[in-house]
């Protein structure tokens, strides 16, 4: 069991750049699949990122804190992304992410139609996007799955794929993302721990890619002057 007297040896996030001609969605999904998720550097241009900060920033300043506190008070949220900005919609069709999810997550079904027999899929859809700006003296989010939604019963079958995309700078101090790498294959009797975790440390544009069945949570930010914004889409399996 982990403890505090034990340093952490969880290995960091694999990390690919998006650029690279070798970074294929076959790649990523390699070790996707190994590690549940990874790290993905220029999936969008800076450029991009800076003018979605633009477009969110007054749905930032109006919200209000979650009154059920899944959210801590310090983290502002925008929800409903691709009906209030173009740039969103353009980072939610990129082309890379998209690939990569449609690989994990399309899902085939073959029935009979009379003396036919027929099979038929479906791709993900987009079921969740939202973005969020930890402010300083942001508390960390719990560890969690983000595919409790769907009750999943078998951990060897993806349901959902999220991609945390940074408008900002993010680092372990500022409020960058958590990971368990692995945890995608535990069982329900496996408790995760925050010594476990790794941070999701991006650059404006990268993004960290994992499945929603692996342990995460929203990183605190201890820093006095440095905002963290950041956009979460989840793609998921039709039901």
């Amino acid at each position: 069991m982990p403890s505090a007297n034990i340093p952490n040896i969880t290995p960091p996030l694999a990390r690919y750049d998006a650029t690279d001609s070798s970074t294929t969605p076959e790649k990523l999904v390699e070790i996707i699949n190994r590690d549940g998720g990874v790290i993905v550097e220029k999936l969008i241009t800076r450029e991009l990122a800076e003018s979605i900060k633009k477009d969110l920033k007054p749905y930032f300043d109006e919200d209000i804190p979650d009154k059920y506190g899944f959210f801590p008070p310090t983290t502002q949220r925008a929800s409903g992304l691709l009906a209030i900005s173009d740039n969103c919609i353009e980072l939610a069709c990129n082309k890379l992410y998209t690939d990569v999810a449609n690989l994990m997550v399309s899902s085939s079904y073959t029935l009979w139609r009379g003396d036919h027999q027929k099979t038929v899929s479906g791709k993900p859809i987009i079921s969740s996007t939202v973005g969020f700006r930890v402010n300083p003296g942001g508390k960390r989010q719990v560890l969690h799955r983000d595919d409790n939604d769907y009750h999943p019963h078998d951990k060897k079958l993806p349901v959902m794929i999220g991609c945390v995309t940074a408008l900002t700078k993010t680092t372990a101090a500022n409020g960058a993302t958590v990971i368990i790498p692995g945890s995608h294959l535990w069982g329900p009797e496996r408790r995760p721990f925050d010594d476990e975790t790794v941070p999701a440390e991006l650059e404006p544009g990268d993004a960290c890619i994992f499945l929603g069945n692996t342990y995460h949570a929203g990183g605190g930010n201890i820093t006095k002057c440095v905002l963290l914004s950041a956009i979460y889409l989840k793609k998921a399996i039709r039901i």
